[in-house]
């Protein structure tokens, strides 16, 4: 089978030409139908999990994907051959990965089907950025009319974020690179602002003079974050998806620092499905690709430079 694999860690990403994985005890084999790009993909193959978890090599990338169920291991109970499964198919060995014709994942996890409403290629952008929009905004807890600041709100979590804020009627006031006002406005952001402005701080304070209720960063580094919290009032929460809080700093401003990890789930998943289902929630796909493009998409969003969500068309749109 083809695949997007590493040979070691920090080693190029390569298109090769791989044995089909085998499903063992609860894992079903997935023929691949798409995959969603996401920066965890890259982080993967520099080890973020290294000293962790378990990894096999060559390590297949990719953590989000759609497919058909092919065949499944002994003692698999949940699907069965022929069901649609999308989901976050990350599991131990790390390498068993989405960017493959082929992948197996452990039907315990946070896989699901899903329904025919829902083309392969939008269910494979959901799992990772649908589910910790989701779950980030469940524990920042902001109430209906409340002020979010959401940074980095042109990427895959924050397009999502933005469009859960909206159906909760919060306020958002969205950070982004310059060149997407419209299509964030568009998405469910109040006001936006551009990333890197100097004049940035200031302009939230004048737009929230009593502070933003809650703060959700998906791309500043530790001192930048450190900063952008100072923004939310005495008793509000302020979150990075990259986790650059320091969870030994004791607050002396009444702002809790949170450092999101994500908790992937059937019911969770499950959830994203209804948001989408129900039409509240849509898939900002920005471009599709093939398997041999993985590798400069990776790079790109390795640079910062990714919009919206990528997803990579593996084989047919249509059960087989």
């Amino acid at each position: 089978m083809q695949a997007v694999a590493v040979r070691a860690f920090h080693s190029p990403p390569e298109l090769m030409e791989l044995e089909p994985p085998r499903p063992g005890p609860g894992e079903v084999r997935v023929r691949m139908a798409a995959a969603g790009v996401n920066p965890l993909d890259w982080k993967v193959s520099d080890g973020i999990y290294d000293g962790e978890r378990k990894h096999r090599f060559p390590l297949v990338l990719g953590v989000d994907g759609a497919g058909w169920v092919e065949s499944c291991g002994p003692g698999v109970s949940r699907f069965g051959v022929g069901d649609p499964i999308f989901g976050q198919f990350l599991h131990d060995p790390v390498g068993d990965g989405t960017f493959a014709e082929l992948a197996i994942t452990p039907e315990s996890i946070g896989v699901t089907k899903f329904p025919a409403e829902i083309p392969p290629t939008a269910a494979a952008a959901l799992p990772t950025a649908g589910m910790s929009a989701l779950q980030a905004l469940d524990e920042l807890g902001v109430a209906p009319g409340g002020t979010l600041l959401l940074v980095g709100a042109s990427g895959g979590v924050g397009s999502y974020a933005l469009q859960v804020a909206r159906t909760r009627q919060l306020r958002v006031i969205a950070v982004a690179r310059a060149g997407s006002e419209t299509r964030l406005k568009r998405l469910g952001a109040t006001e936006v602002l551009e990333f890197g402005s100097p004049s940035l701080e200031a302009r939230v304070r004048a737009l929230a003079p009593a502070g933003v209720d809650a703060l959700l960063d998906a791309a500043s580094r530790a001192p930048e974050f450190q900063r952008l919290s100072a923004l939310v009032r005495a008793g509000g929460r302020a979150m990075t998806i990259i986790h650059v809080a320091d969870p030994r700093a004791a607050p002396a401003d009444g702002i809790e620092r949170i450092n999101f990890g994500l908790h992937p789930t059937g019911p969770l998943l499950d959830r994203v499905v209804r948001e989408v289902v129900e039409h509240r929630l849509l898939a900002p796909i920005e471009r599709e690709i093939s398997l041999s493009g993985v590798p400069t998409a990776l790079a790109e969003s390795r640079a910062g430079h990714a919009s919206g969500k990528t997803v990579v068309r593996i084989g047919a749109p249509s059960s087989p």
